[in-house]
């Protein structure tokens, strides 16, 4: 959010009791699968600490997550695991050909009922980024077991794993979301979790990344298939939410000079059917006589995506509006 930061996964809504266990294996689960390793794996989530207890916490630490979480227990550690709905989620770190020796592939292995029935290869990365992590959580009520949220790499790279209908389960990629991250949460409090993001196509467009808002982006997934939501009026608390944290990260004084910040608020108005309200407010306050404008391609975007063919110059409105009509932001 303003002014960009790593959103850290924290989750909400703690999983509710265990789905039934689909009746045999599915058909397509792996013939010769092997078996990660049980070693290094470490609690679903953290206990909380005893009233009075004077033990020094380090209050940057990230809290524990309400979902059940495969984490690793420390750098060392080369497995993670965490069982909960009657579905098993574990993560091994291992050495995929043509990788970097260095740093080991993290890789995610669903059970159900002790037999393994999917295989997902995630992403490396360097040192120095946040470790993989795999959640247990309700995403998609139409089938019988909770589905496995699992993020990796330095670009914050999400798959779902779920089940479907007929007992296979799949893989559905939600993204890469970077600095950006996404959220497990249950945005609208029915007990199904969302993925709850930021639309990073507006993140540098009009201004420096620590200068940028974006619009909340809510994505679900459904029969192995992911779901834009982000516009579904059950919604609209979410955003009425988000709007305000926008709002009460900037100075009104810098508001209405600041161009990153008014894209973002500007789509996250229209989300809340408020776009005519907020162009008007942002075209009497926005100073026009301080505007050069900037060249621009007829369709708004930078001039080397049209090589510099026809070229106009548009101050930040006219740029806005191009760019929002684009995105599909219209009020």
């Amino acid at each position: 959010m303003l002014f960009r930061r790593l959103i850290v996964a924290t989750f909400v809504l703690a999983l509710g009791a265990g789905a039934a266990i689909a009746a045999g294996a599915p058909a397509t689960a792996p013939a010769a699968a092997p078996s990660p390793p049980a070693s290094a794996t470490a609690p679903a989530t953290a206990p909380p600490a005893a009233a009075g207890d004077d033990t020094d916490l380090d209050n940057d630490a990230p809290p524990p997550p309400a979902y059940p979480t495969a984490q690793f227990a420390d750098e060392d550690a080369t497995s993670a695991t965490v069982t909960a709905g009657g579905v098993t989620a574990t993560i091994t770190l291992e050495q995929i050909p043509d990788s970097d020796p260095d740093n080991p592939t993290p890789v995610l292995h669903i059970s159900v009922g002790g037999q393994e029935v999917l295989r997902a290869q995630g992403v490396a990365g360097e040192p120095d980024d946040p470790p993989a992590e795999a959640s247990i959580a309700e995403m998609d009520p139409s089938n019988k077991l909770p589905e496995v949220y699992f993020v990796s790499g330095c670009c914050s790279t999400v798959v779902v794993a779920e089940s479907l209908p007929n007992g296979q389960w799949v893989t559905v990629p939600i993204g890469d979301f970077g600095d950006t991250g996404a959220t497990l949460e249950d945005l609208d409090g029915d007990g199904i979790a969302e993925i709850a993001t930021e639309d990073i196509n507006f993140i540098t467009r009009f201004d420096c990344t620590a200068c940028s808002t974006a619009p909340r982006v809510i994505y679900s997934v459904s029969q192995g298939k992911v779901v834009d939501e982000s516009t579904l009026p059950k919604f609209q608390p979410a955003h009425q939410a988000w709007l305000k944290e926008m709002v009460d990260q900037i100075e009104p004084t810098a508001m209405w000079s600041s161009p990153g910040f008014l894209a973002g608020w500007v789509a996250e108005k229209i989300r809340l059917g408020q776009g005519a309200d907020a162009w008007q407010q942002l075209t009497q306050h926005w100073d026009a006589t301080s505007d050069p404008g900037e060249p621009v391609c007829p369709n708004g975007d930078d001039p080397d995506t049209c090589n510099n063919q026809g070229l106009k110059t548009l101050k930040f409105p006219d740029r806005l509006k191009l760019f929002l009509d684009a995105n599909g932001y219209v009020f």
